[in-house]
């Protein structure tokens, strides 16, 4: 098949599919379920799943019996092309379940995905019959646990089974706190949790990533989340388990750790410089009291660490670290008059297009007038092409720039963009981003 025919069948907008859609499309995906390419068989498994479990019926509430077959049929359909394409490709029972882990548990679906489950589980063994497993609890729930306590499951053999059902238990609102009165969680249960984690990592993270408290408003919780995730971090008893099927305590703890630079020195103390330097550049602006952080950051023994705070600080605080390479991060100073430059490559280096950064050199901000003087002057109107849809925005939006918070984004149908970051209040713009497109370089 041709790669524009893939990647038609791959990007086609499901949520615009009527009836008569459905029947070429499913048929073109399962086709590509043959794809001697891995990836494209991850992607039409992945395509297929969201279709069948959500895409197809989500447009019109129907609970008829008719509905109901239409559905069970469809999964029946997915689940024998997956049983046959595995006799071909061993990978696609391992890309099927991937997507399990958030598709396939509403009704009626379990019908015939457990069974299905069940059956696979059967003549499996090692770190497949674990997933199915995990699965089986995410699906069904969790069998013979009176909702006291914690249940027996966390203590189980697999590190996937036990933070597949500890996903299940923030999900269900396991550790709610039944006191209208007082806070939302029950502080015997998280400190329950936070002792059996502390025994034997896994849990946790994927308890917190069900539970709808992840960025939300922590004042009535009834402990602070970060304060807790640094605790668990500084006293558990070896790292978290490689392959969570959920983001882990490591992963949360740097979203919510970007604006406290105290929060990053505690991560690395607790020798997880990979988790600091994570949270320092989590958040692409200037968070105060991050530089210095970054500044240490930039002096690690370890280069992928020191890299990541280097051009962070290049690209979002302006700063140019001593230690930084200059093949990867270069400082123009006064490139133009009153604007600062830098150019930094952020892939391998040789295989990447460089990113041009200007900063107003001794102001605030600069003026719509000097901004796009700076990208005319770096990379001309005629390299840039013609403006086309911004990807954040809607399908069928007009080509134009995209507007987020007070940033204005575009993108050129070459590939180039120019990004005016920060205005404030109609002065003009902190800092401004350009990138060349196919066949093109920075002028600078």
């Amino acid at each position: 098949m041709e790669k524009t025919a893939t990647s038609s069948l791959l990007k086609a907008p499901l949520h615009q599919f009527e009836a008569k859609d459905w029947p070429e499309w499913y048929e073109g995906v399962a086709a590509l379920v043959e794809s001697d390419d891995a990836e494209t068989r991850a992607a039409a498994i992945e395509r297929l799943s969201m279709a069948v479990f959500w895409s197809e019926h989500a447009q019109v509430f129907d609970e008829s019996e008719a509905a109901t077959a239409a559905k069970l049929e469809r999964a029946r359909w997915l689940l024998g092309l997956v049983d046959r394409q595995a006799e071909r490709h061993d990978d696609v029972v391992a890309f099927f379940l991937h997507e399990l882990r958030y598709k396939g548990d509403s009704e009626p679906y379990p019908q015939v995905i457990l069974p299905w489950l069940r059956k696979l589980l059967s003549h499996s063994a090692g770190p497949l019959a674990e997933r199915v497993e995990g699965l089986i609890v995410l699906i069904d729930g969790i069998a013979d646990w009176d909702g006291k306590c914690l249940p027996e499951i966390l203590d189980h053999p697999s590190d996937h089974v036990r933070a597949c059902a500890a996903h299940v238990l923030g999900r269900m609102g396991a550790g709610e706190s039944q006191d209208a009165d007082g806070t939302y969680l029950d502080s015997d249960f998280i400190a329950a949790l936070t002792a059996r984690e502390l025994e034997r990592p896994g849990i946790a993270g994927p308890y917190w990533s069900s539970t709808g408290f992840l960025q939300s408003d922590f004042d009535n919780l009834g402990f602070e989340p970060l304060e807790w995730m640094l605790g668990i971090i500084e006293r558990r008893q070896g790292p978290e388990p490689q392959d969570l099927p959920f983001n882990g305590i490591d992963f949360h703890v740097h979203e919510l750790a970007g604006d406290h630079p105290g929060a990053v020195r505690r991560l690395w103390r607790a020798r997880r410089s990979d988790l600091a330097a994570m949270a320092a550049t989590e958040i692409r602006a200037v968070m105060p009291g991050m530089e210095a952080v970054l500044f240490e950051l930039g002096d690690d023994a370890e280069a992928e660490i020191a890299v990541a705070a280097q051009l962070h600080l290049a690209a979002y605080y302006g700063v140019l670290h001593p230690k930084a390479d200059s093949a990867r991060i270069r400082y123009v100073p006064e490139w133009r008059k009153g604007v600062d430059a830098f150019v930094i490559h952020y892939g391998e280096l040789g295989a990447s297009r460089a990113t041009g950064i200007f900063y107003p050199k001794g102001r605030a901000v600069l003026d719509d007038a000097e901004a796009w003087a700076a990208v005319d002057a770096a990379l001309p109107a005629a390299e840039r092409g013609t403006i086309g849809r911004h990807y954040l925005a809607v399908h069928d939006a007009a080509p134009g720039p995209y507007q987020m918070g007070a940033d204005l984004l575009y993108s050129f149908e070459n590939g180039a963009r120019a990004e005016l970051i920060g205005r404030r209040d109609g002065d003009g713009w902190i800092r401004v981003d350009v990138s060349p497109g196919r066949g093109a370089e920075l002028r600078i």
